[in-house]
């Protein structure tokens, strides 16, 4: 009976180094080749070339209307590495990075329940991430999983928590628009708490949305699509279904020719769900009040910015990154929910384990195209003019000549 009570509170509580092994197990699973054989994915190549023209003062350029400071930051220190080892640190980064923000979830300070580390598996476990996952340029939509965890965590209690948590909340809130979107949680967080911790946090977060507010607010938004596509609002319902709730929990079952009246049901039905988990009473009804709104901020978001594309949704493997933090909060919700026991967090528990086992065919990533880096690193090492080709195909990084 005791070893029997002994397991069960391990498997409840495991140890976390234990559970980043396997989450980083599961990424090396779903995207083996970003290990065996690391590549650019996209703006990699803009944040390299920036930083080997013209180093640290790219820190302060912002793309797309916002910083991102820690793209740039790795950037800048892979410029400095022998130009064959630039993509695995890439990846590199990309992985601690990602494992960082699982490590959150198993922080003593974050409430949301251990549950066999499920909660910071989920950061591995997001169905449907196309090219989110182990690449920096994307690493934003991750890092934000931080940001929320932060937002629900207790306030600090030593010099390195301290630490910590203004170093965290200013490089991610300057990377990345998620600050903007999660200031006025972290203004109620320091008005329900009245702590010195909470009120400096907040005011960390509220600055960084303030410059990265300003930079959207005055420079080209990058909405995706054109901006003279028409808006099909009848399809805002049904891309909520397709990319969250047919997503997390039917997974590869998801019909592959929803009309547009099922879909319209069940992004209803996908609200109207993650509305009932976040009002639910009991254990964490707090957090997972914090849960809800973070969702439909992020979804909203997500919705505004990609109005005039809105059929790509219904594209494989495209527009991914928009929802990832959507599913990693509906993921959270429901785990959250389970945790609150009785029939609901059965209902709960049992959903979030049949979605699970619903995406295990499509867990895996297509690979990534080879662009042979190592025919083009001793051009680069040599400080020779070169044009490398990277992912997706039709990409390039063009990089200037440099003396030595």
């Amino acid at each position: 009976m005791t070893g029997r009570a002994g397991f069960a509170r391990l498997l409840a509580d495991p140890p976390g180094a234990a559970v980043l092994a396997v989450c980083a197990g599961i990424l090396g699973l779903r995207r083996a080749e970003a290990w065996s054989n690391p590549q650019f994915w996209a703006e990699d190549g803009h944040f390299y070339e920036r930083a080997y023209v013209i180093g640290w003062r790219a820190l302060a350029l912002p793309y797309n209307g916002y910083l991102h400071t820690v793209p740039r930051l790795v950037a800048a220190l892979a410029v400095r590495l022998d130009p064959a080892l630039a993509p695995a640190f890439f990846v590199g980064c990309a992985t601690l990075l990602t494992l960082y923000v699982a490590s959150r979830a198993l922080s003593v300070r974050c409430p949301l329940p251990r549950f066999a580390g499920c909660c910071a598996l989920a950061v591995a476990l997001v169905p449907n991430t196309g090219e989110v996952l182990l690449n920096i340029v994307n690493i934003q939509w991750v890092l934000a999983g931080a940001l929320v965890l932060l937002l629900l965590s207790g306030d600090p209690e030593g010099p390195g928590q301290w630490a910590h948590d203004a170093i965290s909340a200013a490089a991610i809130g300057l990377t990345g628009p998620f600050c903007i979107i999660l200031a006025p949680l972290f203004a109620w967080r320091a008005w329900h708490r009245r702590t010195r911790a909470s009120a400096i946090l907040c005011a960390t977060v509220v600055l960084c949305a303030v410059i990265q507010g300003r930079l959207v607010a005055t420079l080209p938004s990058g909405v995706d699509g054109s901006p003279g596509d028409p808006v099909l609002a009848g399809l805002m319902l049904p891309a909520v279904a397709r990319s969250v709730g047919c997503s997390l929990l039917l997974g590869s079952l998801t019909p592959a020719g929803l009309s547009q009246a099922a879909g319209t049901i069940l992004g209803a039905a996908t609200l109207l769900g993650a509305a009932g988990l976040a009002s639910m009473g009991g254990a964490l009804r707090r957090e997972r009040a914090v849960l809800g709104i973070v969702f439909a901020a992020a979804l909203a978001g997500s919705l505004y910015r990609t109005r005039h594309s809105l059929p790509q949704y219904f594209q494989p493997h495209s527009m991914s990154r928009y929802v990832y933090v959507p599913q990693l909060a509906a993921i959270w919700l429901l785990l959250s929910s389970a945790a609150r026991g009785g029939r609901a967090g059965r209902v709960a528990a049992a959903l979030a384990v049949l979605g699970f086992l619903a995406n295990v065919p499509r867990y895996r990533e297509p690979a990534y195209e080879d662009m042979h880096w190592g025919r083009y690193a001793p051009l680069i090492r040599a400080g020779e003019a070169v044009t490398v080709p990277i992912n997706p195909p039709g990409w390039t990084m063009p990089l200037p000549a440099r003396g030595k």
